[in-house]
């Protein structure tokens, strides 16, 4: 599969599910379930499990639940897909935005980098 040779349609339909599940970990403060989808082209790269537990205490009781919402953007760049949606807060009435980084990996499209906007 060649990510940059999809249709929008058709790269929200394959990336989507990945960034729903990677949300619906963060939202239950599952760690496993939040690097299920990362990519790890070697043994170093990786999300600290210290580094989740520090984001989630950060920011979880600020912002609370996160929902993607509304599809902004979809960037294609030579080696990734950028997709930005809006993201509802459970916390905060305003809108942010999600960015999520996705590539092809052995055949696989996983999550290159994630982060939220408020």
């Amino acid at each position: 599969m060649k990510l940059d040779k999809l249709s929008e349609k058709e790269i929200i339909e394959i990336v989507k599910p990945l960034a729903e599940h990677t949300e619906n970990s963060w939202n239950q403060k599952n760690y496993d379930g939040f690097c299920r989808y990362l990519l790890k082209e070697n043994p170093e790269q990786g999300f600290p499990e210290d580094e989740f537990n520090r984001q989630i205490e950060e920011s979880y009781d600020t912002f609370g639940h996160h929902t993607i919402g509304d599809l902004v953007t979809v960037h294609h760049n030579p080696d990734n897909i950028i997709v930005i949606w809006k993201v509802e807060f459970e916390n905060r009435e305003a809108p942010g935005l999600l960015i999520y980084s996705f590539k092809e990996f052995e055949g696989k499209v996983l999550i290159d980098g994630c982060s939220y906007h408020a």
